[in-house]
């Protein structure tokens, strides 16, 4: 295990300099926002976003994903991040939207709530902690309501891999920094702002510490805190009866990961999971 001060100013330095996800202007990114609702892209989530429901992004960032939810759903959203200059970020792009997300500048290992949450959001964040199953307990355990959801995303101890060897390979044959970014590029072309895309760049394959996870992993973790998985992006969130069967489709994850990679498709091997605690 790291040791915590360590890893929390290393990562802290790292996002100061750019927040991952930071567009060029916090207009661009209330267009981005109004031209697209991102959270459609996770199928199992909107059903979840119902009227008068209180949600928590733990790592919020520059708050896209809490604004996102904010603008489309009648939810009330709250983003916590350790990193002050991402949260200023966030709070002035929920004001070019009009929007009373609010973002609060905690570390989660200490941030206190008044309240549970009838939802929390963890998107490409605990994995960047000193520890994350303990990360993970924390948050479980103390906001997540009864009757309340957890979405959690982090990288995948398979699917990682591959990303991770390719642009450590291109590392031991020479390349630059600039030549690794092109490269990234070429395989993630859709973030046409160039201050965005290497905020990307910076997060997968120059981000100072990150741990690997895998759903098995997870399962009793939850389970301490009383929450269920109910569904995973490992099957595409289809319906699923026994977790044991996504279980034993995880190391797959590295055979397509490795795939995807070898014909040019973006695939940094990331995976989701909607847990959810009884009422």
């Amino acid at each position: 295990m790291a040791k915590h001060s360590n890893v929390a100013e290393a990562v802290l330095d790292f996002y100061q300099q750019l927040p991952f996800n930071q567009q060029s202007s916090t207009a661009l990114q209330a267009e981005s926002i109004l031209s697209r609702n991102s959270i459609l892209a996770y199928p199992v989530l909107p059903p979840l976003l119902s009227q008068n429901s209180r949600v928590l992004e733990v790592g919020c960032g520059t708050g896209w994903f809490a604004n996102s939810m904010a603008y489309y759903y009648p939810v009330a959203v709250t983003g916590i991040d350790f990193n002050p200059v991402a949260i200023e970020f966030a709070r002035r792009a929920a004001a070019e939207l009009n929007l009373s997300s609010q973002f609060v500048n905690a570390d989660l290992f200490t941030y206190q709530a008044e309240l549970a949450f009838d939802g929390v959001v963890s998107i490409g964040v605990l994995h960047h902690t000193h520890d994350c199953l303990a990360a993970l307990r924390r948050v479980a355990s103390l906001w997540v309501k009864p009757g309340g959801w957890l979405f959690l995303g982090l990288y995948h101890h398979y699917g990682r891999r591959p990303f991770l060897d390719h642009f450590e390979l291109l590392r031991q044959q020479g390349q630059t920094e600039s030549e690794l970014f092109a490269r990234y590029r070429q395989l993630h072309p859709y973030l046409t702002d160039d201050i965005q895309a290497y905020s990307w760049f910076r997060d997968q394959v120059l981000h100072p510490y990150e741990t690997q996870h895998t759903v098995a992993e997870l399962i009793p973790v939850l389970a301490e805190s009383g929450l269920t998985i109910k569904a995973t992006s490992i099957n595409q969130f289809q319906p699923m009866t026994d977790v044991t069967a996504i279980v034993k489709l995880e190391p797959e994850r590295e055979r397509s990961a490795a795939n995807r990679l070898a014909n040019n498709q973006y695939d940094p091997g990331f995976f989701l999971v909607l847990a959810q605690k009884p009422g």
